[in-house]
């Protein structure tokens, strides 16, 4: 059918130029084409034995070709309608394919506008004369061009691929492969741009070179550095906030910015924390739209809801160490028999507080997979309970913590108390630390000095006995924190015997101690003794209500995106045109979006009856219209309404004033034929308030245009549900129009 179209257009333009022609005097008559038509625009060969292929030219005079040197056109002029084949010559040489080629075909009458152009290709080895580059070079390259890289390291793997990193520049390749954290691998591919970031757009090949493990560098705090962050490169990077419409806000100066998961792994996603505080640290993915970064998550930290309210008991946890309580935490830390890991970091052990409270006993420590530690590097909870590690090394460390889930606002003291001590040949020379909120600060009681006897230079604050000694410390917060930390860490290798350093990690034990009596006071303590009002849920007077300005819910809808993208959604308001937009209800593909919605607390309301999705089965005859926009709904259609009911504001810990704020727009018919109608804002079994539009109401004047809303609550709860919907709530329209259709976007909740 398309051939044949193309025939009669042809005809039609050849017909038309003969009738111009006829009209002229023969001796002003020209030959040449005036319209050169083909019924082929591409053609692809193998690159070897490439087959010949045909096109046929459709045109109204005398045309000529231009072919690159590899093609062969024959005829390579002519006139009229003629079939004409072109050949391509062999890609290949002693040592196989050559690169790959492109050129075009150009067959033309006597102007620009009688041209037929056709794209050729030839199959191609594209890594035939590629650079073998690192990482840092391929970020520097031009789009589309070829590279090999020998060796990487795997830095973190997403649901659609992977971070590649030489250590010194970062690359996200777009591609699904088996791989790991720390592998090392080598890559042929494709460079490209994405969202203003180098990327490999096209992974051909990734091979296994071997296992191991990333150390990854410093990150970036975006806390501190958002406001003018280029996100031009993959950069490691942290970022802490509270969870509003599926992404992490981060508030700067009163500047609201946004931090969006991409191709997130399911268990590193924040997807259903609405209101909780979460500290998020990856690679920076580029700017996606204004105040909108993207991040390639390799550890998200959730640290509970955002609003706390202030405990009447402050932080406070306490453990025994006796042979009686280790049988309920030594499978935790590494048993009897020992915990032999090498890899940096707990692994996830740790000693919980036995006695009171939410603390924790860790035990950090370096990558010692390139190191021989004879076996040695092992966690174990001896037969008097007491918590002990072996091939302890410089950078190790001790890690006490604790948490009631309240921030503790600057200002807070904070004591810690207990018993340690090493074996002969354990190691001497560490640092007592604590963190202040924003730093790892040196322990005020211990004075800092200078290590010489190990032969090598570090600075400590702590000697390591070989009999129980009691470490004791006081500090102050110098900024809110969540969860206070100590830690003591290991900065030199030197034996306590005074024998010298160590070869290698040996059988030496350090220990957190205990002296085995049922004293009251000598398993260790970690507490908060004072703290001034102002913390994440207090303000001091007993108010232990949010605090103004608190986000308790927001969603901008940003989260629709890959639906949106996926199914070709029109944006209605920004096109001021209507288009057709896909139902939800009735949409296959667009089905896991109802899930979505009722796992973030949303609730549908058709006319009157507000509905559980659970009841809004897919049926296209009963009114239940909930359109996909590009990132953002529609409601409604002729005859009937429908609106949305948002999730209970779970984050209030007590009764507050809150404003609602949220965009919205009626909709219209044709070029500018308005929906005329009013928006309502109802609280359940409380106030409601109805919302006009500044659009204009007069045909042929009327424009789709984002209107702002804002609504005062008072009185809401954690249990206090919001409706947004038609003022007219039967599902039946009844108004001029027969019509109640309107988009809405960017919900936000904050406590006045």
């Amino acid at each position: 059918m398309k051939r044949i179209n193309i025939i009669f257009k042809a005809v039609a333009l050849i017909l038309a130029s003969s009738a111009v022609l006829a009209s002229c005097k023969p001796e002003l008559q020209d030959t040449v084409a005036k319209a050169v038509l083909g019924d082929v625009s591409m053609m692809h060969f193998a690159a070897k034995n490439p087959a010949e292929q045909t096109v046929t030219v459709y045109s109204d005079g005398d045309w000529h070709t231009s072919a690159p040197s590899w093609i062969t056109v024959t005829p390579d002029t002519g006139n009229g309608v003629i079939p004409v084949t072109v050949k391509a010559s062999e890609n290949v040489d002693a040592n196989g394919m050559l690169e790959p080629r492109k050129d075009t075909i150009i067959i033309s009458g006597n102007t620009l506008a009688s041209r037929l152009i056709i794209i050729v290709t030839q199959e191609g080895d594209s890594y035939r004369n590629a650079d073998h580059l690192s990482v840092s070079k391929v970020t520097g390259l031009a789009d589309g061009k070829a590279f090999i890289i020998d060796d990487a390291t795997v830095a973190a793997v997403t649901s659609a691929g992977y971070v590649l990193t030489d250590g010194t520049a970062n690359v996200y390749a777009k591609n699904v492969n088996d791989v790991n954290v720390g592998d090392k691998v080598s890559v042929k591919g494709l460079k490209g741009t994405a969202n203003g970031v180098p990327v490999i757009s096209q992974v051909d090949e990734c091979k296994l070179l071997s296992s191991g493990s990333c150390t990854y560098p410093e990150p970036v705090d975006l806390n501190e550095a958002i406001a003018g962050y280029k996100a031009n490169a993959v950069e490691y990077v942290s970022a802490s906030g509270v969870v509003a419409g599926g992404n992490l806000i981060v508030t700067v100066n009163e500047t609201e910015y946004s931090i969006k998961q991409i191709d997130c792994p399911e268990e590193l996603s924040i997807s259903g924390k609405n209101g909780n505080k979460v500290v998020l640290t990856g690679y920076s993915c580029g700017l996606l739209g204004a105040n909108m970064f993207g991040i390639l998550t390799t550890e998200m930290k959730d640290n509970g809801p955002a609003i706390v309210p202030r405990p009447e008991k402050l932080l406070y946890a306490k453990w025994r160490f006796t042979a009686t309580t280790m049988t309920a935490y030594q499978d935790l830390f590494g048993g009897t028999a020992g915990k032999l890991d090498t890899s940096e970091g707990t692994g996830g052990l740790y000693v919980p507080s036995n006695v009171e409270g939410n603390g924790k006993i860790e035990y950090w420590q370096i990558d010692k997979s390139g190191i021989d530690t004879n076996n040695k590097a092992s966690r174990i909870i001896g037969g008097t309970g007491h918590p002990y590690v072996t091939g302890v090394w410089p950078g190790d460390y001790w890690l006490f913590s604790a948490t009631d889930n309240y921030e503790y606002p600057a200002g807070t003291n904070l004591h810690i108390k207990y018993l340690t001590r090493v074996s002969a040949t354990g190691q001497r020379y560490w640092m007592l630390e604590y963190f202040d909120g924003n730093e790892w600060q040196p322990a005020d009681e211990y004075p800092v000095s200078t290590e010489t006897e190990s032969g090598t230079n570090a600075q400590y604050n702590f000697k390591e006995p070989t009999s129980n000694v009691a470490v004791e410390c006081v500090w102050t917060l110098a900024a809110p924190c969540r969860e206070p930390m100590f830690r003591m860490r290991c900065v030199a290798n030197a034996q306590a015997n005074d024998k010298g350093p160590l070869a290698a990690p040996n059988g030496g034990t350090c220990r957190i101690a205990d002296n085995g009596d049922d004293g009251e006071d000598e398993g260790p303590v970690f507490e908060v003794t004072n703290a001034p009002a102002g913390g994440s849920g207090g303000s001091g007077g007993g108010n232990t209500g949010p605090q103004p300005g608190t986000v308790v819910f927001e969603d901008n809808f940003e989260w629709l995106e890959p639906y949106a993208s996926k199914a070709g959604a029109p944006d209605d308001v920004k096109d001021n045109s209507v288009g057709s937009s896909p139902n939800i209800f009735t949409t296959e593909a667009l089905m896991p979006i109802l899930a979505e919605l009722q796992a973030k607390g949303y609730g549908y309301i058709w006319g009157g009856k507000g509905l559980e999705w659970s009841t809004a089965e897919p049926d296209s005859g009963n009114g239940r219209t909930l359109y996909l926009q590009k990132n953002y709904l529609k409601f409604g259609k002729s005859d009937y309404n429908s609106g949305l009911i948002l999730p209970a504001l779970s984050a209030l810990t007590s009764s507050a004033t809150v404003e609602l704020t949220f965009d919205w727009c009626w909709c219209m018919t044709g070029k500018s034929k308005p929906d005329i109608m009013t928006l309502t804002a109802e609280v359940a079994g409380g106030e409601s308030t109805e919302l006009n539009s500044t659009q204009p109401t007069a045909d042929d004047l009327t424009k789709l245009e984002w209107q702002h809303a804002s609504v005062t609550i008072n009185g809401a709860t954690a249990d206090t549900r919001i409706t947004l919907r038609p003022t007219n709530s039967d599902p039946y329209v009844s108004n001029t129009r027969g019509q109640n259709r309107w988009y809405l976007d960017n919900i936000k909740i904050v406590v006045k």
